[in-house]
Parts: structure tokens; C-alpha cells; sequence
């Protein structure tokens, strides 16, 4: 499960990215999202449809899903994009702690935050697509594995 604040630009692209690279390689994945402060009534910004779509995603859709406790206990794993989304999740719901893990670091590319492109340029939205297909990546050859454990 991918974790965000609003739930419809970082953690709705990584699930629905991750999602299409699932189906068309073969592999048998659950992915799903949530955001710490989503509202059901946000959508996910053109600008992140049409660089999804530009990856080969098909046409989707998406509504935006709160973090409860009821949500998080659907995830083995819990990938969030930043330190603070980390932090509020293990404050409020400290039994899934152990599961909860910051995105990129568990992806083995250290503990950086994945920037939020909300409100901002296309360029940015690219950018951050840009880092979370890097993560994703790197998730796929470690096989979700925490790359710090041999």
C-alpha cells in the first residue's frame, strides 16, 4: 500500500504505474493507496493522467481513500512517500509500525522524500514520476525486500 497525503498524485500514481507494470509483466501483486488527509471529492490531476497514460497505463479511475485503521490492516507493507507521512502513520496506528516503511529507503535509494507535485508545473509532476518509477524498479528487483537486510 502506498501512502500520500491527498492520495491522488504520488500514492495514486505509484499504485496505478505499479498496477499496469503488474498485469503486463506477469506478476502477481496486490498494490492499492491511501492518504493521510484524503478527501473521496479529490481527483488525481490531469497532469499525472496524461504522464500516466504516456507510461502505457490505461485509463482509470480513482477515488481517493482516507488511512484508517480498517485500510492499513489490507497491507503486508506499507510504503509512504515521506518522513512526516511516516511519522503520522506510526503516531496514530503504532500496530502497523513494523510494517510501515518510507518509500525510496526501502526501494534502497536512500532516506530522501518523494516531493509532492501538487499545484505545481507539469515539469514537476514529470520529476516525480521520474522517482517513483526509479523506486518502483527497485522494489520489483529486490522483490519488495528490505535491501539492508541480506
Amino acid at each position: 500500500m502506498f501512502v500520500c497525503t491527498g492520495n491522488i498524485c504520488r500514492s495514486a500514481m505509484a499504485e496505478h504505474l505499479l498496477r499496469h507494470w503488474a498485469r503486463t509483466r506477469g506478476l502477481d501483486l496486490e498494490i492499492s493507496s491511501c492518504g493521510i488527509a484524503a478527501e473521496s471529492w479529490y481527483e488525481v490531476p490531469e497532469a499525472a493522467r496524461r504522464l500516466l497514460a504516456a507510461e502505457g497505463v490505461p485509463p482509470f479511475e480513482h477515488k481517493p481513500r482516507l488511512a484508517t485503521r480498517e485500510v492499513l490492516r489490507e497491507a503486508d507493507l506499507i510504503l509512504v512517500m515521506t518522513q512526516a507521512h511516516l511519522d503520522d502513520l506510526v503516531e496514530r496506528f503504532p500496530e502497523f509500525a513494523g510494517r510501515t516503511r518510507l518509500f525510496r529507503e526501502q526501494a534502497g535509494l536512500g532516506e530522501l522524500d518523494v516531493e509532492d507535485p501538487m499545484g505545481r508545473q507539469d515539469e514537476v509532476f514529470a520529476s516525480c514520476l521520474a522517482v517513483l518509477k526509479e523506486a518502483l524498479e527497485a522494489l520489483l528487483r529486490t522483490g519488495f525486500r528490505d535491501p539492508r537486510v541480506r
